[in-house]
């Protein structure tokens, strides 16, 4: 039996049918208990909840029958263009953007781009608990409106998605939380990635279609359906894949973001994040290195997400984006991609006033928990605080006595200079750059090699 919010009794029937329990009973409280007082959740629970946990527990459900799935070649419907995006719409495998039908002609064309078994299993995909095998894999690549060469990239792709240190399971909570996936080697030339202008806005085939795909096997095969098993609070679209600017990190002899990740230099590899939030720092090139630095750690710390998941005890891994411009300051001083990364987790701090609501309440509950992790200071620094009945941080001194100087005590906001993203893309003429908040413990970066066809070079000729 499970326990929910009001809204989120359907997702748990749709998750537990996933799951094998497809009769599970359930037992709903009326709101969501954030915005109840707590006398009112007791009394919702005794006088409603009570009489709903003992039905389930004592009322046997019918029996569901299972649904049959199609067998990879079977036909599931034939008709004209118009019919069949009206089919797929009825079906809910579609976004609500017409999709290439996906025929067994176009199918066989993407299967051509790998050697692997069309029936071969990557790995097992939440709600659902749907097998996500290569065959699936290259009919919503046709159905998202990828060419075939991006096969291998697809594979790779999803391979990240089964990992279970990515937890691909959380991606229909409540933040809503959409992936960042970034590309990088070789295969940004090779299936013309937008890297420059604009890399992040739609209008080139590879990063738009294969960013749709993305979206469409999480509807399609893990089964995240809005309304259902999705149930994030606004939700946002499919991100436009970020293609790392290879060609200029060779000039200006910077490692490349796959060495950064365990790679080789000659490997194409695919990384996916979690990307909750996203923020841009516009015209950041101050005149010297350390005063873009500044910038950037200044528009960091606007962003929340990353300093609330410090009081349950755990690290985030955010994404910088550069544009060459930036980097071009930031080497004729003399930096690294290593001093960079160093630099912002010395001075990219928060500033504990800024704290506001439930964030201050989960402050205050992660401190007298113990979740202080030894790079934000010792606890002693700080001093005594409460939590006021408007949400703010009432600080104290060593000695018991109230202080004003909430404003100066920060904290940082970095656990290790390694858990900096730094990927340089975009404009090469613009001074702007992208900070992008991980999730703290959904969707650990994850990186996988792209597999190439051996005879890749010539399919790719014969493709153009």
């Amino acid at each position: 039996m499970t326990l929910c919010c009001d809204g989120f009794k359907t997702a748990g029937s749709f998750t537990a049918a996933g799951e094998g329990f497809p009769n599970l009973p359930y037992a709903t409280h009326p709101g969501h208990v954030n915005t109840t007082p707590n006398e009112q959740v007791y009394r919702n629970a005794v006088e409603g909840m009570l009489d709903q946990v003992i039905k389930g527990l004592t009322v046997q459900p019918k029996d569901a029958k299972k649904k049959k799935d199609p067998k990879p070649r079977d036909i599931v419907f034939a008709g004209t263009f118009d019919e069949v995006q009206e089919y797929f719409l009825k079906k809910e495998w579609s976004e609500g953007l017409p999709v290439v039908p996906p025929t067994l002609d176009r199918v066989d064309e993407f299967m051509k781009f790998t050697k692997r078994d069309p029936e071969e299993v990557l790995g097992i995909l939440k709600p659902n608990n749907t097998k996500a095998t290569v065959w699936s894999v290259a009919v919503n690549g046709v159905m998202s409106g990828c060419r075939p060469e991006y096969m291998p990239v697809l594979l790779a792709l999803t391979e990240a998605m089964c990992d279970p240190y990515f937890a691909q399971e959380n991606l229909g909570h409540t933040p809503a939380t959409e992936v960042m996936t970034i590309v990088s080697g070789k295969i940004v030339e090779d299936l013309k990635f937008n890297c420059t202008q604009g890399a992040l806005r739609p209008g080139f085939q590879a990063n738009t279609s294969i960013g749709r795909f993305w979206r469409m096997y999480l509807r399609n095969v893990a089964g995240f359906i809005p309304h259902k098993t999705d149930k994030g609070c606004f939700g946002d679209n499919f991100r436009i894949i970020l293609a790392e600017n290879d060609e200029y990190i060779h000039q200006i002899g910077w490692k490349p973001f796959r060495v950064d990740r365990g790679f080789r230099e000659e490997d194409s590899t695919v990384t996916i994040m979690t990307c909750t939030e996203r923020t841009q720092g516009i015209e950041v090139g101050w005149p010297t290195a350390a005063g873009i630095l500044r910038s950037i750690e200044l528009r960091m710390a606007d962003n929340h997400m990353f300093i609330q998941f410090f009081f349950r005890g755990q690290h985030v891994m955010p994404l910088i984006v550069l544009t060459p411009t930036i980097v071009d300051s930031l080497i004729r001083e003399g930096f690294t991609k290593e001093d960079v990364k160093q630099h912002l987790f010395e001075h990219a701090r928060f500033r504990l006033s800024n704290l506001g609501g439930r964030l201050t309440e989960r402050f205050k509950i992660g401190v007298d928990a113990g979740n202080w992790p030894e790079f934000l200071g010792t606890k002693e620094e700080y001093g005594k605080f409460e939590v006021t009945k408007d949400g703010a941080l009432a600080f104290y001194d060593k000695d018991g006595n109230y202080t004003d100087d909430g404003d100066q005590r920060f904290v940082r906001m970095l656990a290790s200079p390694d858990d900096v993203i730094l990927v340089v893309s975009g404009d090469p003429a613009r001074d702007h750059m992208i900070i992008g908040a991980q999730n703290g413990f959904m969707g650990w970066p994850t990186t996988k090699k792209i597999e190439l066809p051996e005879n890749w070079e010539e399919m790719l000729k014969n493709r153009k």
